[in-house]
Parts: C-alpha cells; sequence; structure tokens
C-alpha cells in the first residue's frame, strides 16, 4: 500500500468520525403493535405531519419499533386541543416481546398534556433496565383521563436506537480492510521469509 493511499484512508476516516450522529439516532415506530379507544392509530407512526393519533380517555396505543430502544431521547409530539382548557393525563411505559409476550415495565413515566401541544421529551432508560439489558422494542402510551377534550392527540413518536450509525459502519469496514491488509502482507512476508530458509538450506 503506497504512502498516498495511507493517507487517503486516515484522511476518509477523519471525515466519516466528523459526521454529526443524525443519519440513524432517531427512528420512528415501524407499526401498531395494539390499540384500545384510539382512531387513526397509524397518525402517531412516523414524523408528525398534521395527521395524529386520538387517544381517547381510557385508551391505550402499543408501538413496536424495528430496532430496540436505548430508552434515552424518546420523544412524542402532541398537537394542540381544539378546546380550551383542556388536560390529558398520559402515561408512557416501556417492554418488550418476551417469549412471545408483551412484557412492560413496572413503572410508568407520567405527564400531562396541558392542550397546547409540543415535543414531550423523556428519558426513559430506567424503565427499560428492568425488562431488558438490549433496549425496548415497545411503547405503550395510556391515557388516564381527559377534561374538556374527547382525548389526546399524538402525531409522532421517535427515539434514540441501539443500530449502529452510517459513520459507525464505515468506521468498522475501515477497520476490517485495514486488520485484512495487515494480515495479507504479514503472510506475504512470512512465506518469502519461508522461501529464502528454504533456498538457503538447499545450497547448505
Amino acid at each position: 500500500m503506497t504512502m498516498a493511499t495511507r493517507i487517503v484512508i486516515v484522511a476518509l476516516a477523519a471525515m466519516l468520525a466528523a459526521f454529526p450522529a443524525r443519519a440513524a439516532t432517531t427512528i420512528y415506530a415501524a407499526s401498531v403493535l395494539s390499540q384500545t379507544n384510539v382512531t387513526n392509530a397509524n397518525g402517531a407512526l412516523f414524523a408528525p405531519d398534521g395527521n395524529a393519533a386520538t387517544i381517547l380517555s381510557g385508551g391505550e396505543l402499543v408501538l413496536q419499533y424495528v430496532h430496540p430502544l436505548t430508552g434515552q431521547g424518546f420523544a412524542a409530539t402532541l398537537l394542540a386541543l381544539p378546546t380550551s382548557p383542556a388536560f390529558n393525563f398520559l402515561s408512557i411505559s416501556v417492554g418488550e416481546i418476551i417469549g412471545g409476550v408483551a412484557t412492560f415495565s413496572a413503572g410508568a413515566s407520567p405527564f400531562v398534556d396541558m392542550g397546547a401541544g409540543g415535543v414531550i421529551n423523556l428519558d426513559l432508560t430506567a424503565l427499560c433496565a428492568t425488562v431488558s439489558a438490549t433496549g425496548c422494542s415497545l411503547v405503550r402510551i395510556q391515557n388516564l383521563a381527559s377534561f374538556g377534550t374527547p382525548g389526546a392527540l399524538l402525531d409522532g413518536v421517535s427515539g434514540v436506537t441501539n443500530a449502529p450509525e452510517p459513520a459507525a459502519w464505515a468506521l468498522m469496514m475501515l477497520g476490517f480492510a485495514g486488520i485484512g491488509w495487515r494480515l495479507k502482507t504479514a503472510r506475504k512476508r512470512i512465506l518469502n521469509a519461508t522461501s529464502r530458509t528454504s533456498l538457503g538450506s538447499a545450497f547448505a
């Protein structure tokens, strides 16, 4: 490998490491696992777009993610309620499918939807740790009670995943390529040394 090739590889690795970690850190719920007293449940999937799911009073919505979430950086987007004053008392818990059964954290993170809308940011790491050591792929949003409104308007749910980001994948591939190159050159050196030793003993 020439010096110029080495410089290019080092520069490429440095650029990938400097990329902001945002390409795959945020993923969105892949599907609705279950719902009770919810209208337009699919409105809670993907990025917020104004087409919200309505979790009615006493209702619950369970979303299943493609990759387990770390629990950090969980965010739920709520739309403003059309009437005022209006409140929803919500509860969020996380879980995992264990032995084919949806198992949720013993506790939950409560918050009040005051009707103004906006993004609710929560850290569910401690709750997730009570269920699974590798992350939780289920999120359950419950509407415990509503006042002055039929329910909460949930317009999107996102979270940080355990899946490696593109920059991390690229750096890992460069690392494997470097290891492969080192093994190849080491093998060539051993073969050359062995052939020289064989030739030397033949002429001795």
